[in-house]
C-alpha cells in the first residue's frame, strides 16, 4: 500500500468514528443533564441512533391504530439506539486498534 491509501484508511477507520462519537457525546451530554448529573444510558442510547439507523425499522407498524403505530416506532428507535450503541462501541474499539496498526504500516511503507 502506498502512503496515501494508508492515510485514507486511517482517517476513515480511526479518526472519523472518534470525531463523530465525541461530537454526538458533546451534544447529547448537554441535553441529558439534570441537576448537574448526566444520564449516561440515555446519552449512549442517543449516540447509538445514527449508527443503528439501518436496524431501526425491523418492526413495521401495519394494522395498528395511531397509538400502536407511535408505540412501535418508539420501540424501533429504542432498539436502533441499543444496537447502534453496541456498533458505536465496536467502531471505537476498532479505531483504537487501528491507530498502532496504521503507524506500523506507515513506518514500513
Amino acid at each position: 500500500m502506498i502512503r496515501r491509501e494508508i492515510m485514507t484508511d486511517f482517517l476513515k477507520k480511526a479518526v472519523l468514528p472518534i470525531v463523530i462519537a465525541l461530537l454526538l457525546f458533546s451534544i447529547f451530554s448537554r441535553i441529558f443533564t439534570e441537576n448537574g448529573a448526566r444520564d449516561y444510558f440515555l446519552i449512549w442510547l442517543a449516540c447509538g441512533v445514527p449508527f443503528g439507523i439501518g436496524k431501526m425499522f425491523t418492526l413495521i407498524p401495519i394494522g395498528f391504530d395511531i397509538a400502536g403505530t407511535v408505540g412501535i416506532v418508539a420501540l424501533n428507535v429504542i432498539l436502533g439506539g441499543l444496537i447502534g450503541g453496541v456498533i458505536l462501541i465496536w467502531r471505537l474499539a476498532v479505531a483504537v486498534w487501528y491507530i498502532p496498526l496504521s503507524i506500523y504500516r506507515f513506518a514500513t511503507a
